[in-house]
């Protein structure tokens, strides 16, 4: 069983969410309308959850499905983000 911390389960939502990679040309790497961590971002696809385009596997899904379960939420929770804001719901 793979265990996925808060901020993980997070920005693997918003790629589940159909959020992608953008890069801008001073370097900045934005995610929707977010700039993730990236050694978070390596984290996932080092463990499977996002293949080398950055498109969630299922695996990634089931870890997500498995976390959500484990925290006692369904799998259509609403994760707030560290400034409150709400993120959309898991299809």
């Amino acid at each position: 069983m793979v265990f996925l911390n808060p901020s993980e389960a997070e920005t693997f939502q918003q790629f589940l969410n159909g959020e992608r990679l953008w890069s801008w040309p001073n370097g900045r790497v934005q995610l929707g309308q977010s700039f993730p961590d990236l050694g978070i971002v390596n984290h996932l696809v080092g463990q499977g959850f996002l293949n080398r385009d950055y498109e969630p596997t299922e695996g990634g899904r089931a870890a997500l499905q498995s976390w959500l379960n484990s925290k006692g939420l369904p799998a259509t929770t609403v994760l707030r983000t560290p400034d409150a804001s709400l993120r959309p719901r898991l299809s």
